[in-house]
């Protein structure tokens, strides 16, 4: 009992005092919805369903831009440069004249060469009528078997003149043929590094200019040997299902995350891995009619992979992890109770943590609050918008994507 007359102090009897302590703790937890009861609903947690689905795999890896095709202009004959025939910059077409060497020399040895045949065929035709005379004065004995041979060897060796000075001819007209520079690619030709009145030799090492065709580009990526023969390793096993249509598929993305509005061709795997770097070279065909890419930009490539059949996902935020590193999970019973199981997660995508061991097909899995829960306890649930049933499997389905350089266990 206490008193509280005016300038009196308060005076609390023991019993009191006593009971004081177990009135202030009941008032705290009550206020504070602290446990009264193992079985009273304490919180209200979202949920999902763990999805057992075939999870198509992809992996995305970093890699450059490359010319599908780049030629070098050199001349194959020597001379002065009289003109440059293509401006710098522009579209050229195979075959089209790019310089205009000194070409006197060279019409002279043609000239030369052409009178040469001529002569050569006169001779041959001489020799045959020699040849076809004696022979039939051969034939009736009126010269002897030396003439006639000697006649024939003379008409052979005419006709090997006359090969002789056709192959000189066609050297000729190739050396004044190529007087003019043509380029060997079509594409596009870059600056000059010569100017009218040079003095250029025959397969010199300086270049007079480069020709790159940009209408296609090649991508090469590196891709991590482990992942590669895991990948490798689940198809022979038969734990995962080769795609090809999915596996010729390819996106880019740029720097700055957009998309490449033409998708690529997968091109070719490397048979043999860097000893440096331990990755396997890639290599996509990409379209670039309206030249956005250009060698040596760095871009990001999506590849199709395999698709993994009866994979069981679950969001990422549904796992955690203990101190000494363990994963686990919170399941909701059917009475909605808590119940932590300890899993065994495969490997991380876009879409949750691929389960190898631990958890069942459609158990329903805690999504948040994972810090206030213990099992045992007993709480209300909400279900995440989005992953019930139907809308969980849509959202599973989608390429599982695998970020540069990680590996998928997946044997």
């Amino acid at each position: 009992m206490f008193t509280g007359l005016p300038g009196n102090k308060i005076r609390l009897s023991v019993p009191v005092l006593c009971i004081l302590p177990l009135l202030l703790t009941a008032c705290f937890e009550t206020e504070h919805g602290g446990e009264t009861s193992g079985q009273e609903v304490r919180y209200t947690v979202k949920v999902a369903q763990a999805r057992l689905v075939d999870l198509p795999l992809s992996f995305e890896l970093n890699g450059r831009v490359y010319a599908y095709a780049r030629a070098d202009v050199r001349p194959q004959v020597g001379g002065l440069i009289k003109e440059r025939l293509f401006t710098e910059g522009s579209q050229v077409k195979k075959g089209q004249p790019l310089y205009q060497l000194d070409d006197a020399l060279y019409q002279a040895d043609y000239l030369y060469a052409r009178a040469q045949l001529s002569k050569a065929s006169d001779n041959k035709k001489q020799a045959r009528l020699d040849y076809l005379r004696y022979q039939e004065l051969f034939k009736h004995d009126a010269a002897s078997r030396q003439q006639y041979e000697d006649k024939r060897l003379a008409y052979a060796l005419a006709q090997d003149e006359e090969e002789l000075a056709k192959a000189s001819l066609l050297r000729a007209q190739a050396e004044l043929d190529y007087t003019k520079v043509r380029a060997p690619i079509s594409g596009t030709i870059g600056k000059s590094a010569v100017t009218p009145g040079a003095l250029v030799t025959a397969n010199q090492e300086a270049v007079l200019a480069s020709i790159i065709d940009l209408s296609r580009v090649y991508v090469d990526v590196q891709q991590s040997g482990v992942q590669w023969r895991n990948f490798k390793q689940g198809l022979l096993s038969g734990r995962l299902k080769a795609d090809e249509k999915r596996r010729r598929q390819v996106s880019l993305f740029f720097e700055d995350g957009s998309r490449y509005a033409q998708s690529g061709t997968y091109s070719l795997s490397e048979v043999e891995v860097d000893e440096s770097s331990g990755s396997v070279t890639l290599r996509a065909v990409f379209d670039n009619q309206d030249g956005l890419l250009l060698p040596g930009m760095a871009v990001k490539l999506n590849f199709g992979g395999p698709v993994y059949p009866d994979a069981l996902i679950v969001p990422a935020t549904a796992v955690s992890q203990d101190t000494a590193g363990r994963s686990f999970v919170y399941t909701i019973e059917a009475d909605n109770t808590v119940q932590r199981r300890q899993v065994q997660p495969l490997f991380l995508t876009e879409q949750g943590w691929v389960i190898a061991e631990g958890l069942k097909p459609l158990q329903q899995l805690a999504l948040s609050g994972a810090q206030k829960l213990k099992s045992g306890m007993k709480v209300a649930v909400e279900q995440e918008p989005g992953m019930d049933a139907e809308g969980a499997d849509s959202a599973y389905r989608e390429a599982a994507t695998f970020a540069p350089g990680g590996a998928a266990d997946v044997q």
